[in-house]
């Protein structure tokens, strides 16, 4: 009797180790000021939420069942009220296991997986100079260095690519970006990030000095209707901004000084602001001396204008020409004043 319970349980055990089909993510983050954490399971044909809550010392754990028809390709996890997150690429079968400080997402440990222990290891050599990229968000040399010796070392790997795409992969960076993804082996050019990149990149060149302004069609809060075409033989200024934002005030964009220097038939501001409610738009206009050209948020037309000049961050200003052409893309005011006076002194109305 004894012999055939012990024949039961080694089967058992058995039938356990081969049964691989789930997705297990635990860990413990320290200074996790809010309890409540989202992981989001994104693979092409689905994307799963799970809601889980971490215990008063920072211990988490989320178990999901893998669907033979859906591969799971990242789980993004949120937290601090969806402010801060990391990612983790998942294989079937294997427990990822995530430690370190809520406060410095990118240099938390996750371990479990090829590609999520090479980045481990990644970011324990790169620690100090991505605990200065959290609090200072401005790309080092030194960082740079590291990423492009890991890529040198690791051209095949999948984490190379992962690091393009969370620390390159920026509009206003496109021929860093490219550069970058010419150093990795050609067996990559299918992985789902590397052709990520590639479109965002095909996507940023929409909006960069010399390309045509691409097209919308928005109304202003007085009911007025514009397109890119609204502006022939004029030069115009599409400005991304908020009230909430403090670098956005028309003073430190300048645009104040512009819009009063210049004539509208020469020169005109079309401001596109996040804000949705009117009233409060309608009231900062009142305060200005300045009648501004303003479009709101409250029929979703400024995320959509957001998303087509791939404004990731506002102030956000384009300059185009009497063609259409995009002359200009900043986020710095005395660059923008520079440059409107340089070119109408130049050419003048």
């Amino acid at each position: 009797m004894k012999r055939f319970v012990y024949i039961i349980g080694v089967l058992f055990l058995l039938f356990s180790c081969d049964n691989k089909n789930f997705y297990k993510i635990e860990g413990k983050l320290s200074n996790l000021n809010d309890a409540t954490l989202y992981f989001i399971f994104e693979s092409p044909e689905t994307i799963r939420i799970d809601t889980v809550m971490s215990s008063e010392k920072g211990h988490f754990s989320v178990f999901h069942e893998h669907d033979d028809e859906v591969d799971m390709q990242v789980i993004t996890v949120y937290y601090h009220d969806r402010e801060q997150w990391f990612a983790i690429y998942p294989e079937v079968g294997r427990t990822v296991q995530v430690k370190g400080d809520a406060r410095y997402p990118q240099t938390l440990q996750i371990k479990g997986g090829r590609i999520n222990d090479m980045l481990s290891q990644f970011k324990k050599k790169a620690e100090p100079l991505l605990k200065e990229l959290s609090d200072i968000p401005t790309m080092t040399h030194e960082l740079l260095k590291s990423v492009q010796d890991f890529i040198t070392k690791n051209p095949g790997e999948e984490a190379s690519a992962v690091l393009i795409a969370e620390y390159f992969a920026d509009p206003a960076e496109i021929e860093l970006t490219e550069n970058l993804l010419q150093m990795l082996a050609p067996e990559l050019d299918d992985y789902f990030i590397v052709q990520n990149i590639r479109k965002e990149i095909e996507k940023a060149k929409t909006t960069q000095v010399g390309a045509k302004a691409p097209d919308f069609q928005v109304t202003n809060i007085y009911g007025q209707t514009y397109a890119v075409d609204s502006f022939t033989n004029k030069y115009f200024i599409l400005a991304f901004t908020a009230l909430w934002c403090d670098l956005c005030k028309t003073q430190v964009m300048m645009l104040d000084k512009i819009a009063s220097k210049y004539a509208t038939d020469s020169l005109e501001i079309l401001m596109i602001s996040l804000d949705d409610e009117l009233d409060d738009v309608r009231e900062m206009i009142r305060q200005d001396t300045i009648q501004w050209n303003l479009v709101a948020d409250s029929a979703g037309q400024a995320i959509h204008l957001f998303d087509i000049y791939n404004v990731n961050s506002i102030p956000k200003c384009f300059l185009i020409d009497k063609d259409g052409i995009i002359l200009l893309n900043t986020k710095n005011g005395e660059e923008l004043k520079q440059t409107v006076e340089e070119i109408m002194k130049n050419h003048p109305f």
